[in-house]
């Protein structure tokens, strides 16, 4: 039996795999993944084209499956949060997927909060704390947005690499706070990869995230996201087998990670 956070309880974001929504739910099963991240922003699949009856489909697809829903995708540029002609679809996109987390077990909501305007945030909290969904914000710098219990931290290992951050550090620094971590390498030539257990191109340390993952808190829903992967479906089942290679030292309880 695989244990936490094995190939059986990694998730795999959908969006970007370009198959329709039903296909890629089976692709993402058929690789030995059973978590899905759901798109609030692609056709056909927004919560809002999603009545009840579509919801059941839902649940019963996923049975079918095996596959668990444990997070929702909503990255809505967060200018958007701020800008006048904007802001009302874009707060009412956020009661949309915040009401459709509430409906699959309240899995959070993955967003990104604008850092200029601080009061632009306190109605999607609102929201958030209404209905018992914890929003993960992945906007830099970290765990900036605000102080809720209803707010958690998005960590997104590209980004962090990308300004010159260190995704493990940042994990054990935020800990219990993070309620989502993605799986995504940066290239050294700056192109999104699928994360490798060792050697390869890529600048993140796998093992020093893994471990980080381990020992911080709770224990974040951790999704393998395949945006502009050059093959998503062929990353997938790389990033199972180099998370599974990456393996958990022994003292990982001692809350170091190995360097």
């Amino acid at each position: 039996m695989l244990g936490p956070h094995e190939g059986s309880s990694l998730a795999a974001s959908f969006d970007s795999l370009g198959l329709p929504p039903r296909e890629a739910l089976e692709a993402i099963a058929a690789r030995s993944v059973r978590g899905v991240q759901w798109s609030a922003t692609m056709p056909g699949v927004r919560p809002r084209e999603l009545d009840a009856s579509a919801r059941r489909d839902l649940r019963a697809s996923l049975r079918r499956l095996g596959l668990v829903l444990v997070g929702i995708d909503l990255f809505i540029p967060p200018e958007h949060f701020r800008d006048a002609t904007r802001v009302d679809r874009a707060v009412a996109a956020v009661e949309e997927a915040v009401r459709f987390a509430a409906d699959f077990a309240r899995v959070p909501v993955s967003l990104r909060l604008p850092r200029e305007a601080p009061e632009a945030v306190a109605p999607l909290l609102a929201i958030a704390e209404r209905a018992g969904v914890c929003l993960a914000d992945h906007e830099l710098p970290l765990g900036a947005a605000g102080d809720s219990a209803m707010l958690g931290v998005g960590l997104d290992p590209v980004a962090l690499l990308a300004a010159g951050l260190d995704p493990a550090a940042a994990m054990l620094e935020q800990g219990a706070k993070v309620a989502v971590a993605r799986l995504a390498d940066l290239g050294r030539d700056g192109v999104r990869l699928a994360p490798r257990s060792s050697g390869g191109d890529g600048r993140l340390d796998l093992r020093r995230f893994r471990v980080a993952i381990e020992v911080a808190g709770k224990g974040p829903a951790v999704v393998i996201d395949p945006r502009q992967w050059r093959d998503p479906l062929d990353g997938i089942v790389e990033t199972v087998a180099a998370w599974q290679a990456a393996g958990v030292p022994e003292d990982a309880s001692s809350g170091r990670t190995p360097r």
